[in-house]
């Protein structure tokens, strides 16, 4: 546990390294104290809200889904789900780290570990599924736009669709597979029984037999109902606008105008694409660099580097703070109850 802290306060400190070097490189560092001035506060208060919304939208999308599935739980205890699920997200390179947690978190809201992960999955399919409904768009107005400014990204946003469109078909193959998938789980069980880290077999044989059924079980429910599918699609979608309209309120909040929300929104998508299977935890240099990239058009060079700062706390340590708070007073909870 207190390893898993110190590689978390690594990685948020190789993110402000990160910051704080792009920051000594930008000629326009003297006027960092003038760019905060400017700022509007009410533009501030809103791209905090559009990260907020983007929290209250996950938390409903999986108290929706275990509904449909297998029996909700509280609001309260969806969005603690979410919270923690955004917290390992940002802190775990690949944003590998969300999904086991909100595992173990659901199973202590009783919700079997069969449902949990199909709720998840799900989930996951439908966000890269929205997600890349809004590239088509983002490809078909601003292609050009990106082509003229640099091929380079314009190509890297293009290998980031043909992954995420990718992992749509994969994902969904394998899920509509019972045969395919118990073959995998079991498979690991056994490499883990013979390198001798799992000692007794048959008990977890019957623990996976039964999170196997149920999952594909969950995942027949779902797929055959298209209501649900639509209200899930529609909940993604504004999840998704409001992440991306972030960017949008930070300009506005310097008092610029000339350019549409939507243009944002697309540009936002592209960077997204661009930068969200870089390995390092939180996209940590890519999204800085990336924000440079993609957004020195609408920004000018004395504010750029403050509106990345704003951007990447909304989006980055925000969640950080969110979810470390929500993980703290859950296990004060824990430990008061174990107490009493």
């Amino acid at each position: 546990m207190r390893k898993k802290k110190y590689l978390t306060l690594i990685y948020i400190a190789i993110n402000i390294l990160i910051i704080a070097i792009i920051g000594l490189l930008d000629p326009h560092l003297k006027d960092i104290g003038w760019a905060f001035y400017r700022l509007k506060p009410l533009w501030v208060i809103f791209t905090a809200l559009c990260m907020v919304l983007f929290w209250i939208m996950d938390a409903l999308i999986i108290k929706y889904l275990l509904a449909a599935i297998c029996g909700s739980i509280g609001f309260k205890e969806s969005m603690i789900v979410a919270l923690v699920g955004q917290y390992y997200n940002a802190v775990t390179p690949f944003a590998s780290g969300g999904q086991p947690v909100q595992i173990y978190y659901m199973a202590k809201f009783g919700i079997p570990a069969g449902y949990s992960s199909s709720v998840l999955i799900i989930k996951f399919l439908m966000y890269q599924i929205v997600l890349s409904i809004f590239c088509i768009p983002a490809f078909l107005f601003k292609s050009g736009f990106l082509l003229s400014y640099s091929w380079i990204v314009f190509l890297i946003s293009l290998i980031g669709f043909i992954i995420n469109a990718g992992a749509v078909f994969l994902i969904y193959s394998l899920s509509t597979n019972h045969t395919l998938i118990k073959k995998m789980v079991f498979g690991v069980l056994n490499f883990l029984h013979r390198i001798k880290l799992i000692k007794d077999k048959q008990k977890f044989e019957s623990r996976l037999e039964k999170v196997t059924v149920d999952f594909h079980r969950s995942i027949c429910l779902v797929r055959g109902n298209v209501r649900d599918i639509c209200v899930i699609a529609i909940m993604t979608a504004l999840q998704l606008i409001f992440y991306f309209s972030i960017t949008y309120f930070i300009y506005r909040a310097f008092e610029l105008k000339g350019d549409e929300w939507w243009n944002m929104v697309f540009i936002q998508t592209f960077l997204y694409l661009a930068v969200c299977y870089f390995p390092t935890p939180g996209a940590a240099g890519a999204s800085e660099g990336g924000f440079y990239l993609f957004f020195s058009w609408f920004f000018p060079e004395n504010l750029i580097f403050v509106s990345m700062v704003i951007w990447r706390f909304m989006t980055y340590y925000f969640n950080i703070l969110a979810g470390g708070l929500v993980i703290v007073s859950h296990g004060l909870k824990r430990l008061t109850r174990s107490d009493g």
